[in-house]
């Protein structure tokens, strides 16, 4: 090799095409190194569970195919980056290093600390986002902290240059060798005992998926965002509700290439029904880019309330009650349904993370961070902002003006996001035999089920409860 390498690392950006930082990279004429690291510090983290990593495992994978079709070849290393990286840096003689950002306060200290570092010019791009943090600002120069005002900001802002995607990357890869590399690691290797069914997760297949979507579905999203879906992963189904979002999340698609395809789908549409689908679907991306904003502008919500107010609110302390939201046996047959998917696939309907954290926060009086740990554990979507903001959203201690009052009743959910029961008797097998509405309610049956537990709490008494809670609260 005559000319020095640049590095690209990737990290949730697992794609060649519309990649800020791999274009960068591109652009010098350099060769271009491809790298990964497995990072333990991440992998033994409590809000990192097997379903996530095998997903993971499933997309580098699918990476290091794709680098190698394209002339190059996928770098794996594990351990710490701080020195993994250097050390990449020194076999190869690297003369830049190139990345796109990450907005946790961990991904911000460990890239500040690695471009102290290294002797060599370190180029950070932003690229997980449309509009990155900075970008959304109030008129008074601070950032947002209420939705609705930054998505019409930010929608004000956003122009067709900012949704521009980059072609994909398919020459100047570097297949180098003799460099510390290691084979792609097993579930096991990486200390998970339990394989998890995961969807596919290629960057191919990410498009097709967002194909699929916006070529019809995305036009009903209006009506139909609220379907409890069953199966979501087998066959991607035609239906309209994504299930995007675990390829948003490792950055086998990106949010440009998604908004780029849903303007399309609006602008060959002149149904104003079909264009309001449109819309609201860019409005969840949006949401997206939000709890991403706050992450970065207010690091505090990663270990505790966005709203210091309820810092003293008394949570209880309730392991026992915390283990049967968990296990999906909290005598809610909808809630209870929810909790076993999560732990079956890996994933949950929108509607269903909702009502399912309300339940934990709100009737059960537990604190959401136990929640939110749980679903990082399962999530092969689980993004650090997203959740933290949804769960902040669900208990009332989040970006919500006035939130706290909001308590979702597990009976009214059920009977009108699972009207025919099909949801609950799919999860909940103990129930599949019931008929009727009965099977949302099966503890006032005059004869219950006797393998089925009853309610874990009244609740009407547990809104009360909870509203008394968050009184005192304020009040102090």
């Amino acid at each position: 090799m005559s000319d020095r390498p640049v590095i690209h690392w990737f990290r949730r950006d697992l794609r060649l095409t519309d990649n800020t930082a791999l274009r960068e990279a591109h652009s010098t004429g350099k060769p271009v190194v491809t790298a990964f690291c497995f990072d333990d510090s991440i992998l033994d983290s409590d809000y990192v569970g097997a379903p996530k990593v095998a997903f993971l495992l499933k997309a580098v994978d699918e990476l290091q195919t794709a680098v190698w079709k394209a002339g190059g070849r996928l770098v794996i290393l594990r351990g710490n980056p701080l020195k993994a990286i250097p050390q990449l840096v020194e076999e190869t003689q690297a003369e830049a290093l190139f990345f796109n950002h990450d907005y946790t306060p961990y991904a911000k200290k460990r890239d500040e600390a690695l471009t102290e570092q290294l002797e060599i010019p370190v180029h950070g791009f932003h690229d997980a986002l449309m509009m990155p943090p900075g970008e959304v600002m109030t008129n008074a120069g601070d950032p947002y902290s209420v939705y609705t005002p930054f998505k019409n900001k930010w929608r004000n802002k956003f122009t067709d240059a900012d949704a521009e995607v980059l072609s994909k990357v398919e020459s100047h890869l570097y297949r180098v060798q003799d460099v510390t590399s290691i084979d792609l690691p097993t579930l096991d290797a990486l200390g998970y005992d339990k394989l998890h069914p995961t969807p596919d997760a290629s960057e191919d297949y990410a498009q097709q998926c967002l194909q699929t979507f916006v070529d019809s579905p995305i036009y009903d999203y209006a009506e139909e965002r609220n379907q409890l879906t069953i199966d979501p992963f087998q066959n991607y189904p035609e239906r309209p509700t994504a299930e995007l979002s675990p390829y948003f999340r490792l950055g086998l698609l990106s949010p440009r290439q998604a908004y780029t395809a849903a303007q399309q789908a609006k602008d060959s549409t002149r149904s104003n029904d079909k264009q309001a689908g449109v819309d609201t679907w860019v409005d969840e991306l949006i949401w997206r880019e939000f709890y991403m904003h706050v992450m970065a502008h207010y690091p505090h919500v990663y270990s505790g309330n966005y709203n210091t107010q309820y810092d003293d609110l008394n949570w209880e302390d309730n392991a026992e009650g915390l283990q049967r939201w968990k296990d999906g046996e909290t005598g809610y047959p909808i809630v209870d349904a929810a909790m076993r998917q999560l732990k079956a696939v890996g994933w949950l309907p929108n509607r269903a993370r909702m009502f399912v954290a309300s339940f934990l926060c709100k009737d059960q009086l537990i604190h959401w961070q136990a929640g939110e740990e749980h679903f990082m554990q399962y999530l092969v979507d689980g993004d650090p902002a997203a959740n933290n903001g949804g769960w902040q959203w669900a208990a009332g201690t989040g970006t919500d003006a006035q939130p706290y009052f909001r308590i979702f009743n597990p009976i009214s959910q059920s009977t009108k996001h699972d009207p025919n029961g099909e949801y609950i008797r799919h999860w909940v097998p103990e129930l599949a035999d019931i008929q009727g509405d009965e099977v949302h309610e099966p503890w006032k049956m005059d004869k219950p089920p006797k393998d089925y537990p009853e309610p874990i709490v009244d609740h009407k008494e547990a809104r009360e409860r909870t509203l008394a809670a968050f009184k005192e609260a304020r009040d102090n």
